[in-house]
């Protein structure tokens, strides 16, 4: 998965925002940062598994906040259908 796609489309950041609509079953792919805290991301990579939706962990926290437009790192990334 190219993380260019994450900067054109819809998409929720952080690990919060990005659970919430995993559950309302609106996310298509999911980036977790490689250097993110597990404790922090291991409630999306289990959902994620159960789900069946592809996870992308190539990239770290500064890759992903710059492919968003914004000024901070962020740990997850999900792109909406």
């Amino acid at each position: 998965m190219s993380l260019e796609i994450a900067s054109n489309v819809r998409k929720t950041v952080g690990a919060k925002q990005t659970l919430k609509a995993m559950k309302r079953n609106e996310v298509t792919c999911l980036y977790i940062a490689k250097d993110s805290e597990l404790q922090v991301v291991a409630p999306l990579i289990e959902f994620a598994e159960g789900a069946g939706i592809p996870t992308d962990k190539e990239y770290s926290m500064m890759e992903l906040g710059l492919a968003c437009h914004i000024k901070v790192k962020a740990a997850a990334v999900g792109l909406l259908k």
